[in-house]
């Protein structure tokens, strides 16, 4: 915005006058725009005059302060543009739930902790929700877990993080928040005996070989339902694990494997064994349904060749679980039973995490850490060996 001062002569008059000019831009069509006032007896009169009215043209035309966004309504944006953007669609419905747990009153409307708005968030009131929820009714439980208040904390970290980047807030408050402990409990792998009462709980089934793979690959659910007889060369015995099947709300989808990389997994004798017998059972599947089959060229399916239902097919593992006497168990324990044994048995970390497909060998230690009880005799006595020089 720029103004001038001019002096002018009125006809009659011997004394000079004085006005000021402002330019305030141009309209529609491109013809400049213009404010100015005359009849000042003296120069400094008109300045102070401009002055004053640039001041109040540029309040007058001043863009209104933009409404500042509540927590609940920048989650919301968070989850529609930059999560939709960068999570699979699981992972996304899982933010979703997880927000709803803090920001969503009973009732459906917006939660108190929702209605903060961003610059006026600190670290209290975020604390206060999540500790509220360890007390809070859980789906399938009598309280939320402490270990899903963290997953609540890890997503309200990761959405506040972007507004910090973007300058929305200048520090992000779950810096200073304090989660609740989560107790750490070992990964549940079957002993020796459970696995033979599964193994025969499920033998003549068409569980067997689902259970047979479960426990010689250490194969994630998803990546066995996804499993084509084409990944399988029969004559090495090597499998390749590419894919996995992930269950949302929108349907059944393939996907690629949790680490996003393709492994390759040497199959036992008595898993291909289990394969051979569960392909002619598929084959005479394949002659009943006649053209009515889908040929997915899945080896695990349903009868008519098409994909399993991911979570009932949990559901079913474990019914043959508890009919063989095996509690506190799921589909995931055969691939803790697995990793377990083998580090228990000597093989190296390195090639357990391979099997796994974990993204390196310390996510495999940290879990199954507990592995090691044989192990750790094995030191003490390999030491009492190294002091004392071998038993005669």
């Amino acid at each position: 915005m720029t103004g001038s001062i001019t002096k002018y002569s009125i006809t009659g008059s011997k004394r000079a006058r004085w006005r000021y000019r402002i330019y305030t831009g141009k309209d529609e069509t491109g013809r400049k725009l213009y404010e100015g006032r005359g009849g000042f007896g003296k120069e400094g009169e008109a300045r102070t005059a401009m002055q004053d009215a640039m001041k109040e043209i540029s309040q007058r035309t001043m863009p209104a302060p933009a409404p500042q966004r509540t927590l609940g309504e920048w989650a919301q944006q968070w989850l529609d543009t930059y999560a939709l953007d960068r999570c699979q669609p699981k992972t996304l419905e899982r933010y979703r739930q997880l927000a709803a747990y803090v920001l969503t009153a009973v009732d459906g409307s917006p939660a108190p902790l929702a209605q903060i708005s961003l610059p006026d968030l600190t670290h209290q009131p975020l604390e206060a929700a999540l500790f509220a929820l360890l007390m809070a009714q859980g789906k399938r439980r009598k309280h939320i877990s402490a270990r899903t208040v963290r997953h609540v904390a890890g997503f309200l970290n990761v959405a506040l993080n972007k507004a910090f980047r973007l300058e929305l807030i200048h520090v992000n408050p779950m810096l200073r928040v304090e989660l609740p402990r989560v107790e750490k409990a070992d990964a549940r792998s079957l002993t020796p005996d459970e696995i033979r009462k599964l193994r025969d709980a499920c033998r003549g089934d068409w569980t067997f070989a689902l259970v047979e793979m479960a426990l010689a690959t250490a194969a994630r659910r998803g990546e066995l339902l996804a499993l084509q007889w084409a990944d399988l060369d029969w004559k090495s015995g090597v499998l390749t694990i590419s894919k996995s099947l992930e269950q949302t709300r929108a349907g059944l989808r393939v996907k690629r494997p949790k680490n996003g990389k393709t492994r390759p997994c040497q199959l036992p004798q008595s898993a291909l064994v289990a394969l051979r017998f569960h392909k002619e059972q598929q084959q005479e599947h394949r002659r009943l349904y006649a053209a009515d089959y889908k040929e997915l060229d899945l080896i695990f399916c349903e009868p008519n060749g098409d994909h399993h239902q991911p979570d009932l097919i949990s559901q079913v593992i474990v019914r043959r679980m508890r009919k063989a006497g095996i509690e506190d168990a799921s589909m995931h324990s055969l691939r803790h039973t697995h990793a377990s044994h083998l580090i228990s048995n000597g093989v190296p970390l390195t090639a357990v995490s391979a099997r796994l497909g974990h993204a390196d060998a310390n996510v495999t230690a940290r879990i199954y850490s507990h592995a090691l009880p044989a192990d750790d005799q094995r030191a003490a006595d390999t030491w009492d060996t190294i002091v004392n020089g071998p038993v005669q």
